[in-house]
């Protein structure tokens, strides 16, 4: 017996994984129709749905098995998450890999196996489904089409689970928020807590840092921000505005953080930032969502370059600073998200130099008013940023913003969202 080898990108697969959180959750139709359905197609006695998980093989629904789990390194399907086409094995006996497997000389006495890889978050093959039969079979007798079509069903309802867990959580909070006004304070703040703490930490250290801001207006805002840790080291930051403010704002921006965040979006090649928009915009229709709509701005660096491409869909334009020179603003390139009008939209790039910041912000931070009413402006707000970065070596740009843009206003306290997401990009190594 062979066991499979582990793939190159185990922990990132891993993760992927472990961010679905599916593992040991009881049954589900959805997921159980598939394997019927495929038993039922193919004429076998065995079908299921497996998950691969670090030391073992997890059965999220079965079909002719009556163990929940095996052990990873007797599985068949450790092998076939190895690689994007199927699995074909038509007689185990004549398998070096398989043919001693305890699979197939004990029960359930595999013979014929077929197997395709599941991608979940991020691309990564997190399972399979598969059919199994007590007997060797001939592979052309398989309508394999017809099998990926039942793959990419199970596939669409794996990349779900996040989705759909995400928008439970939210209408039981909105439904604990209303119980009382004593309750809806408590929550409220809780809630707002959390929306915090989805925010990741700071970069502190290498090629890479930054530093970020969040203020909102009431006890729950519609802004949502971070960065994202890329494969091949590369970095997305991204930081999206949802019109309106309270209750409705923070669920609508709480599912498109916990989307972004967990990278579950069906179909989505988050190294892309077109690719983003478009999902996000398939995903959160505002006519689904209450008329709800929202700016985005998402760029993906490349630490090793200083090469950032980037979406901005209808978001104020981030300033990219490189020394003493006029900043570049990264215009608008997409629409508003939700609006469906994806075929109008691109994406572009910009090359950073090294010591270069970007600065991205929310609309709140030009739309202030001095004294005299007027706004601070795209072009006030890029000024200020300039004396922030000049008199304020050494510390937290976004806390010196914030005490220049309370001094313009002589507000201590904003009407809006006041989001800033600053990353300085410092070189390569």
């Amino acid at each position: 017996m062979l066991s499979a080898p582990r793939p190159q990108n185990e922990s990132e697969r891993l993760s992927a994984l472990r961010a679905l959180q599916i593992l040991d959750t009881p049954s589900e139709e959805r997921f159980d129709r598939i394997t019927e359905l495929t038993q039922q197609i193919f004429n076998v006695p065995i079908a299921y749905i497996a998950l691969i998980d670090s030391d073992r093989q997890w059965f999220k629904s079965k079909c002719g098995l009556t163990t929940d789990e095996t052990g990873r390194d007797v599985s068949f399907c450790g092998h076939a998450i190895n690689q994007d086409e199927p699995l074909i094995i038509p007689d185990t006996h004549s398998d070096e890999r398989f043919a001693d497997n305890p699979l197939v000389t004990e029960d359930p006495m595999i013979r014929f196996y077929v197997g395709f890889p599941l991608a979940g978050p991020g691309g990564y093959n997190v399972g399979t489904l598969c059919i199994a039969d007590r007997a060797p079979r001939n592979p052309d007798e398989i309508d394999l089409e017809a099998m990926a079509h039942l793959a990419a069903m199970a596939k669409h309802e794996l990349n779900m689970v996040d989705v759909i867990r995400s928008q439970k959580e939210l209408i039981d909070a909105k439904s604990m928020l209303i119980r009382t006004q004593q309750r809806q304070t408590s929550e409220l703040a809780e809630a707002a807590k959390y929306a915090r703490s989805l925010i990741p930490e700071a970069l502190v250290d290498g090629p890479v840092t930054s530093d970020w801001l969040y203020e909102a207006c009431s006890e729950l805002g519609g802004d949502v921000m971070g960065h994202l840790l890329l494969p091949g080291g590369r970095i997305a930051f991204y930081l999206v505005d949802v019109m309106g403010h309270g209750i409705g704002a923070a669920l609508h921006g709480s599912a498109i953080q916990s989307a972004i965040r967990s990278q579950s979006l069906p179909d989505c090649h988050f190294e892309d930032p077109l690719s983003v928009f478009q999902a996000l915009n398939g995903r959160f229709p505002m006519a689904d969502h209450g008329n709800r709509f929202c700016t985005m701005f998402y760029g993906v660096l490349d630490p090793e370059t200083g090469k950032l491409d980037y979406v901005n869909a209808g978001h104020p334009p981030p300033f990219a600073f490189s020394g003493h020179a006029s900043p570049k603003t990264l215009d608008s390139t997409a629409s508003l998200v939700g609006l469906g009008m994806e075929a109008e939209a691109s994406s572009d790039s910009v090359q950073l130099q090294p010591d270069s910041e970007c600065w991205i912000y929310s609309d709140a931070a030009i739309e202030l008013k001095d004294a005299s009413g007027h706004d601070m402006g795209i072009n006030g707000l890029r000024d200020a940023i300039s004396l922030v970065r000049m008199s304020n070596q050494g510390h937290s740009p976004t806390q010196a913003m914030r005490q220049l843009l309370s001094s313009f206003s002589g507000q201590d306290r904003f009407e809006d969202d006041l989001s800033l997401l600053v990353f300085k990009w410092h070189g390569s190594k």
